[in-house]
Parts: structure tokens; C-alpha cells; sequence
């Protein structure tokens, strides 16, 4: 069973490049009235950067929603059978989304959103793929075959559809990752095996699930500051994310090209943190003590972003981003899977899967919002402030850190 491996990397892969093209492209179909793409004309400029946010919020949303939903149903008809509907309708949707650029049509566009966020909770049942024919001790090292999927995804998709974009036209990028998700159907279905063997029964589902997630974090007494250190950490990286492309095109005018280029950067650097540096330091440091830095310097780095005067420093400060937040991410899951027992592992990732969508859901409504009543400069300062507050539960506030180191 261990080409299971392989495929599933290669099907998530390719699920991130699609996923990851729109990111350059939001702040251009958005918030730059000076491009032909720009599909916001009917609206007043005071508008822009909320519905940016909307638009960038209801992806994360919907996962929320529908991870541990999907999860669900996997158990009962099976990893592939689920696996494979994700792909096709995530392939539909981002061929929906250049139809909605194509005609100019912010309503075809959230509908996209909405339906792509979605679909794109498939990497939950790629989890359980995984974990139906591993050891659990094996887990976590196999698990990392997803985080090292995203990573290369997130470098290649918004690179591609950058260039892709500023190539042909603002469309362009979703009809090939349609393509190369129809693709990926025929992939799935001629070489995944199913990895589901026991036969579930059918029972009662809720789509309120991810909140039931969110209520037993916080049950949980000994891992409950680390939860709320996870989400606040993401939280504060959700304001980073959601906006540092529309600030590139405000304030230094970038165009497609150039924000994927720069999101492919930061990505290569994180990838290079997770598989070499975090390598590095685990040997000698533990979570706890990477966290105490790490945090620290993320927190002043994205603070630090809507003040810096030139593009080219803008390049130069990547490292001092990419790298805590890659060493941040991986330390708070390792904290987390140290924080519970053996047999709440997988409630566990679940959990943290829900805060990961929640944060990334919300803080971009509160982000445009923010942007657009006081300025761009504050999802930033408030990114900066949310994950300080994290090293303040992990390090100033909790009492009980010692058991989860």
C-alpha cells in the first residue's frame, strides 16, 4: 500500500497549485481599478477591501464547514469515492471562477469561492487516507507528505497563475487549474486504491461539526492553552496572508507577475525551513524553545510589513517572515499532538484543522473591514498583536505548560 503515498501527494499537489493560483489574483480583480479585469467599478473604492476580504474569507469558511463533514462521509462510502467528488467539483469550481472573471460578475465569483472551499477540504480525507494504512507511529512522518504538498503548492500556484495572468488574461489561470483537475480525476480514478476496507454504518451528521470541534478544544483543560495559542498564531498569520497582496499593489503597484512571485518566494523559504532548518534546531531545541523566538520575530515581521519604504526591502525581509512562521507551524502541531493521548490523536488534528479554517474564515471579513474604515496598515499591526498574544498563553498567562512540553 505504500504507493498510496505518492498518488496522494501528487493529488494534493495538484489540488494546491489550482488553489494557490488565486492568490496573486485577488488583489488585482479587487482593489486595482486600473486593470481591465478589475471587477468592482459599480462599487464605491470605500468597499473594496471588505469584499476582497469576503472574498478571500468565504473559502476558509466553507472548509470549516465541510472538512469534518466530508471526513464523515468518507468513513461510510469510501476515501476514494469522496476523494475523487472533491477533485471534480474543486475543478468545477475554479472553471466557474474565470467564467465569473470573464463576464465580470462578482456573484459567479463568490459562488466559486463558496463551492471551492468546499471541495477543498479534501485534504481531511487525505488524512484519513493516510492513517487507514500507516502505524500510528508512522502518522506524523507520513503526514508531513500533505504539509509538504501545500508547501509546493502554494510556491507553484500563485507563481503560475502570476504569469499566467499577466501573460493572457486574469481568466487564464482558472481554465488550466480546471483542466489540470480533470486531470486529476482520471488520476484518482485509474491509480488510487481504496484504503478503506471496514464497513462503516451510516449515522446521524451535523454540518456543525467544526464548531463541536471548537467546543471540545476548550473542554479540554490540559490542552486548552495550547489550542488557544494555535488559533490566535493562525489568526494573526490569517491577517498577514489575506492582505499582503493587496498591500503590494496599493502601495508599490505590483502587478500579477510580481505577487506571485513574491507568495512563491516566501513559500520556497518555508519549505526550506521545514525540511532543513526545523531539522537543525529540533536536534537541539525543543518546541517550547523554538516557539519562544519564533513567535517573537513573526509577530514583529509582519508589524513591520505596511512601513517598509521599498520593494526591494520588501524581498529582503521574506526571510525574517517565512522562516519563524515555518519553524511556528510545525512547533505548535508538535505541541498540540504532545498535548493530548495516544488515542485523541486524530480528534486532535481535527480540532486543529477546524481552529486553522475558523481563523482563516473570519479574520479576512475583519481584516477588510479594518482596512477599509482606517487604513491598510492595521491588519498587519493586528496580525503582529494576535500572535504576540499567543506567546503571551504559551509562555506569560499558562500555568499547566508543563505538561504539554
Amino acid at each position: 500500500m505504500r504507493k498510496i503515498f505518492p498518488i496522494l501527494f501528487a493529488t494534493l499537489l495538484i489540488d494546491m497549485i489550482g488553489i494557490g493560483m488565486v492568490v496573486p489574483l485577488i488583489p488585482i480583480l479587487f482593489t486595482e481599478p486600473s486593470s481591465p479585469s478589475f471587477l468592482l467599478e459599480a462599487f464605491p473604492r470605500s468597499s473594496w477591501y471588505f469584499i476582497a476580504g469576503i472574498v478571500t474569507a468565504i473559502f476558509g469558511l466553507m472548509q470549516f464547514i465541510a472538512a469534518p463533514f466530508l471526513g464523515e462521509l468518507s468513513d461510510i462510502y469510501g476515501r476514494k469515492r469522496l476523494l475523487t467528488l472533491g477533485v471534480a467539483v474543486l475543478a468545477l469550481s475554479q472553471i466557474l471562477f474565470g467564467f465569473g472573471v470573464h463576464i465580470s460578475s462578482l456573484a459567479v465569483v463568490l459562488a466559486s469561492r463558496a463551492i471551492a472551499g468546499i471541495a477543498g477540504a479534501n485534504f481531511s480525507i487525505a488524512q484519513a487516507s493516510i492513517a487507514d494504512v500507516t502505524e500510528p507511529k508512522e502518522r506524523a512522518k507520513n503526514f508531513g507528505l500533505i504539509g509538504a504538498a501545500f508547501g509546493i503548492g502554494f510556491i507553484l500556484g500563485p507563481l503560475l497563475g502570476g504569469w499566467l495572468a499577466h501573460a493572457f488574461n486574469a481568466a487564464t489561470p482558472f481554465w488550466i487549474a480546471g483542466a489540470m483537475g480533470a486531470a486529476n480525476v482520471a488520476f484518482i480514478s485509474i491509480f488510487l486504491p481504496e484504503t478503506r476496507k471496514e464497513k462503516v454504518q451510516e449515522r446521524k451528521f451535523t454540518i456543525l461539526k467544526g464548531l463541536h470541534n471548537i467546543k471540545s478544544a476548550f473542554k479540554d483543560a490540559d490542552a486548552r492553552p495550547i489550542y488557544l495559542a494555535s488559533f490566535l498564531y493562525m489568526s494573526g498569520f490569517a491577517f498577514y496572508t489575506s492582505f499582503v497582496g493587496i498591500l503590494l499593489v496599493s502601495k508599490f503597484s505590483f502587478s500579477e507577475s510580481s505577487v506571485g512571485t513574491f507568495f512563491g518566494i516566501a513559500g520556497a523559504w518555508i519549505v526550506i525551513t521545514q525540511l532543513l532548518i526545523l531539522r537543525i534546531l529540533a536536534r537541539k531545541y525543543s518546541e517550547r524553545s523554538i516557539l519562544r523566538y519564533s513567535l517573537i520575530l513573526l509577530a514583529l515581521s509582519i508589524s513591520t510589513y505596511p512601513f517598509i519604504p521599498s520593494p526591494v526591502l520588501i524581498y529582503a525581509i521574506i526571510p525574517f517572515l517565512a522562516v519563524p512562521q515555518g519553524l511556528s507551524m510545525a512547533n505548535i502541531s508538535a505541541l498540540i499532538s504532545k498535548g493530548v493521548s495516544p488515542e485523541k490523536q486524530g480528534a486532535a488534528l481535527g480540532i486543529n484543522g477546524s481552529l486553522l479554517a475558523l481563523s482563516q474564515g473570519v479574520i479576512p471579513v475583519l481584516a477588510g473591514a479594518a482596512s477599509s474604515l482606517i487604513g491598510i496598515q492595521l491588519p498587519f499591526v493586528a496580525g503582529g498583536l494576535f500572535i504576540i498574544t499567543a506567546w503571551s498563553v504559551l509562555f506569560a498567562f499558562s500555568r499547566k505548560q508543563h505538561r504539554l512540553a
